[in-house]
């Protein structure tokens, strides 16, 4: 179990070196993008999830990809109701 400075030591390390990276600047996103769009998927859910941001860790930025794309365009249709 992590002590209380670790903890502090590494909320202090993310925020001096997170910083928000736009999805369309991660690895593959545009790709999985336009094939959603090809699938039948919303115009107006990928242009949300286009303007969508993740807070990462520099070296986090190669480690997000389809996954987790997918995952944020299910948690969107559901909260849209679709």
């Amino acid at each position: 179990m992590a002590t209380d400075r670790e903890i502090a030591l590494q909320v202090q390390r993310l925020q001096d070196s997170g910083r928000d990276v736009p999805l369309m600047q991660l690895p593959g996103y545009m790709e999985w993008s336009k094939r959603k769009l090809n699938e039948g998927v919303s115009e107006a859910l990928i242009a949300h999830l286009d303007g969508l941001a993740m807070f990462l860790l520099p070296e986090d930025d190669q480690t997000v990809g389809i996954d987790e794309y997918e995952e944020l365009l299910e948690d969107l249709i559901e909260q849209c109701g679709e």
